[in-house]
């Protein structure tokens, strides 16, 4: 077959591209650096909407369509970007979904165009969703298959093609499968290094004293995942096997110093699984197959295999590590709402915490600061009750270890009556006495029901 022919009979200009488009349509895309921000900035040039639903998350760019009045944005993970526009009035909407629900809920709704970003095609006539293996890779091949819908992709020169497990369809798809394809050349999208801050080194610090040579990591980004990447990369430790939904640089950080193995995971060993990037363009280039550092050993699977909790589970000492917002004294963290504000997301925590719960020697580490400045006011994060709206991202019996700049604390195999004194020990100082005040109330309520039942 003459792939290079077909291709270009399947190549599309943008205005040819928006001529796909319906006035009344359903758009399903991808998160983060797997959006197809040429054909997103090209949606505000449509010619007579009348109503555009779009469904995506973690958006990477403010895309002019999304502030139209005809056009409605449902997210199922709010970024900053989702924050600042439902914050400025626009018809942005949130989606509670797990990640690994967003295959699920794409799979039921069928929206009638799936959109995402490809590597060029390979001698074979196969192009590769590289970095993102997330949101829309499997919804995008059953669009591709479906003759009522339409697969488009934005195939972009700077997409690394990424290896998957053959298994689960080797992350990629092939020429003859796709509905149209416009050629792109951006950059995709990168996140800064976040430099840690005094209290996140001293939570990495905590972090890493928690740690065992040959455990399975999964960790995100951010200044305490940064931190801990590069306290493991001075420290003893070793042979780390990667099983996580988002891999970033601080995992780079980690193969350049020889500290990733995949030697002891018991499920893909001598793998590193991850189901989306985010980080640098030399965290891409690294995770491109041809890079002759990586050859095939890091692999991109759909979020709904990476996430699976029993999937998670069968890595023995699956270490997780994530971070939250606050707690109260009975262990409920939130990780997603700020009062009644959605701040970001359900994710994949959850999921991490129970696969790692049930994991042989599985660790789940939730990280907080102790306390916030808030407007010149000091807040505690560890709280007697969650204030009114606030969402419990992982409930108090999945709870393992807790970890602010003061310690760290295993709740697991606590009563209720002992957590709040053990979170009392790693709270801020100058919230201990008031907490302390507050527990020994949480007592007497426990004396007193328990009197009033003989």
């Amino acid at each position: 077959m003459d792939f290079l022919a077909l291709a270009r009979s399947k190549q599309k200009t943008i205005e040819e591209f928006l001529g796909l488009i319906r006035p009344r349509d359903y758009l399903g895309t991808s998160i983060a650096a797997g959006q197809p921000r040429t054909l997103l900035n090209a949606l505000a040039n449509l010619p007579n909407i009348e109503e555009l639903k779009i469904f995506t998350g973690l958006l990477s760019f403010p895309y002019p369509v999304l502030t139209n009045p005809k056009v409605q944005t449902i997210s199922g993970y709010y970024g900053p970007i989702e924050r600042m526009l439902n914050d400025s009035g626009f018809n942005m909407a949130y989606q509670p979904l797990p990640f690994r629900g967003f295959e699920t809920f794409v799979a039921q709704q069928k929206p009638r165009v799936i959109m995402t970003t490809l590597s060029p095609m390979d001698e074979e006539g196969f192009l590769s969703f590289g970095v993102d293996a997330e949101a829309v890779y499997l919804p995008f091949c059953a669009a591709a298959r479906d003759p009522e819908r339409l697969a488009i992709a934005e195939v972009n020169a700077k997409m690394p093609r990424v290896r998957g497990l053959s298994e689960l369809g080797d992350n990629k798809i092939h020429i003859s499968e796709l509905d149209a394809w416009v050629e792109a050349d951006s950059t995709l999208t990168e996140l800064p290094y976040s430099e840690p801050t005094e209290a996140e080194k001293k939570i990495a610090e905590q972090v890493v004293r928690l740690l065992k040579s040959g455990d399975t990591l999964q960790f995100g980004i951010g200044g305490i995942p940064n931190h801990v990447a590069t306290l493991l990369a001075q420290a003893e430790l070793k042979d780390f096997g990667v099983h996580t939904e988002l891999i970033s640089d601080g995992f780079l950080t980690l193969f350049e110093t020889g500290k990733i193995s995949n030697a002891r995971k018991g499920l893909h060993e001598g793998k590193s699984v991850f189901a989306f990037a985010l980080g640098s363009q030399k965290l891409y280039d690294f995770l491109d197959e041809r890079n002759p550092g990586n050859r095939g050993r890091v692999v991109a699977a759909p979020v709904s295999y990476v996430n699976e909790p029993s999937v998670i589970a069968r890595h023995p000492n699956m270490v997780s590590i994530n971070s939250s917002f606050m707690l109260d004294l009975s262990g409920q963290v939130c990780s997603e709402t700020i009062g009644e504000r959605q701040y970001s997301g359900v994710g994949g925590q959850f999921d991490f915490v129970e696969g790692a719960f049930f994991s042989p020697g599985g660790r789940s580490m939730l990280c907080v600061k102790s306390s916030i400045l808030h407007e010149g006011k000091h807040y505690s994060n560890i709280v007697n009750h969650l204030p009114p709206g606030s969402i419990v991202s992982t409930p108090r019996h999945y709870v393992q270890w807790v970890v602010t700049e003061y310690g760290a604390v295993n709740l697991f195999q606590l009563t209720d009556e002992e957590r709040p004194w053990e979170l009392i020990k790693i709270a801020h100082p100058d919230f201990r006495e008031e907490l302390t005040k507050q527990a020994r109330e949480r007592d007497k309520a426990v004396y007193h029901t328990r009197l009033s039942h003989g």
